[in-house]
Formats: structure tokens, sequence, C-alpha cells
């Protein structure tokens, strides 16, 4: 992999802790923002940009992991966790992990 997949799947891991954060704070559908996210979860790498976040939020919404309305341009704006990611979250293992043992075909 290169180094802007390794980051895409962990936009997506951070927006993932972010969600399973607000949701043990009481938001259960708090409003998407770059800042937060990296605040919250101690996003050390450069900072998020709000186009890899919508990305991120897109890409747990096709996935099931959330829930909401998706809006061009801007992604899933007020996502909430479904049952399968909150149980995602809280098991810690980030989801490139998750999807490969997916792909395992008999």
């Amino acid at each position: 992999m290169n180094a802007a997949t390794d980051r895409q799947w962990a936009v997506r891991d951070a927006v993932l802790r972010w969600l399973l954060a607000k949701a043990t704070e009481g938001y259960r559908s708090p409003i998407l923002d770059a800042d937060a996210i990296g605040e919250t979860v101690g996003w050390a790498p450069s900072p998020l940009t709000r186009d890899e976040v919508a990305d991120a939020s897109n890409y747990l919404y096709r996935e099931g992991y959330v829930t909401g309305v998706p809006v061009m341009g801007i992604g899933i704006p007020r996502p909430m966790l479904t049952v399968a990611g909150r149980r995602v979250a809280t098991a810690g293992r980030p989801l490139r992990r998750v999807v490969r043992s997916h792909d395992v075909v008999s």
C-alpha cells in the first residue's frame, strides 16, 4: 500500500473512533468536523481535511457502519453509528483488518 491509501484508512478509523466517543458522551448524531475529530482522537499527522472526513463518512455509510443522509460534497453531515459500526469501533481493530477478514473466499 502507499502513503495515501494508508492515510485514507487511518482517517476512516479516526472518524469511527470519534463517533464512538461522541456517542459515549451522549451525542448520537454529531456534526462532522475535521478539527474536532482530530482533537478527540489525537490525530498526529497533518491535519484532517473536510474532504477526507467526507470521504470517510461516505465509506462508513456504504459499509453499513453509520446511517444518515448523504449530501453531495459533504458526505454524511450528521452520521450515527449503526450496531455494526459500534461493534467494530468498540473492538478497536483497524477497519482495514475488518475488511480483509470479509474478503476471505473458500
